[in-house]
């Protein structure tokens, strides 16, 4: 596979998941589409990682931040702020005894601010991959 062939396979899995994402939010099931939208995000990071970096095989981590310190990607401190924010939602939607506070602050207009941000910062990305 080419780097343009690994690019396109992590671009192609965010897309998927973040039509997840809207099915979830339309459904009402919040803490599963904070995790997906992580997920979304996640894998474009991945992108970029493979665009910026030698290699084509990004970290294995789930950790934005981590992988998009490894770009040539220039985050806002509000964007800082929300990777940090984004990097919860992996952990509280992967481990149950996490999940308890989640629910309780998932409720459908705490998602869709979450999402709006997410919307941003998605296109932030594609628009640093060809």
């Amino acid at each position: 596979m080419t780097k343009a062939d690994h690019i396109a396979y992590w671009v192609n899995a965010a897309d998927q998941n973040w039509q997840e994402v809207g099915t979830m939010f339309t459904a009402g099931i919040y803490v599963p589409c904070l995790f997906w939208a992580h997920l979304t995000i996640e894998k474009l990071a991945k992108a970029l990682w493979v665009k910026d970096n030698i290699g084509d095989t990004p970290p294995f981590t789930h950790n934005i931040a981590r992988l998009l310190a490894d770009t040539q990607l220039l985050l806002t401190p509000a964007q800082a702020t929300f990777v940090q924010q984004l990097n919860t939602f992996q952990l509280e939607g992967r481990y149950e005894s996490y999940t308890a506070n989640l629910r309780q602050q998932a409720t459908k207009v705490f998602t869709q601010t979450v999402l709006q941000d997410v919307t941003d910062l998605r296109q932030c990305l594609l628009n640093q991959l060809p």
